[in-house]
């Protein structure tokens, strides 16, 4: 199946939900609204055309102006590959959990969660995964974190 295919296949299952189509690194990569990710992540992956059965990545981005996060996609029956993405406010960001749909991304979300301040909504398991428990200086991986209260330099 052609990246073309792929895209047309995503396209007319949400029409007029797709808010950028490109091909990065020869495969398709998709902007869509974020209100249909969980829709389109299942239609993904159960689509017996598409068949997208591993999430080989989830990723989160602090852009300037908001916060995204980018869903790689691999089908090992069919031997493609798909990007799905969605952008964020940076204020109050949250989005649906995909672990339903895959269950590996429970990591991939906790790490989000904690480093950029993404709350991924029903989550099963939202612990801390890589940050102390009572954390509360900030995201880390955000532009603006500065991490000065954080860092403490040994006193000479």
């Amino acid at each position: 199946m052609t990246k073309e295919e792929i895209t047309k296949i995503i396209s007319d299952e949400f029409p007029g939900k797709i808010k950028e189509s490109k091909i990065v690194n020869f495969e398709p990569a998709l902007e869509v609204e974020t209100e249909i990710i969980s829709e389109a992540l299942k239609f993904a992956k159960e689509s017996e055309e598409l068949c997208f059965d591993f999430l080989s990545c989830l990723i989160g981005v602090d852009r300037i102006d908001h916060l995204e996060i980018i869903y790689l996609l691999t089908s090992l029956k069919h031997k493609h590959k798909l990007t799905l993405k969605v952008s964020l406010p940076k204020e109050n960001p949250n989005i649906e959990t995909a672990s339903f749909i895959w269950a590996g991304a429970s990591w991939h979300e906790r790490e989000i969660a904690e480093l950029f301040g993404i709350k991924f909504l029903n989550h099963p398991d939202p612990r801390p995964l890589l940050l102390p428990e009572e954390w509360d200086e900030g995201f880390p991986l955000r532009r603006d974190w500065t991490g000065k209260d954080f860092i403490k330099l040994p006193e000479k």
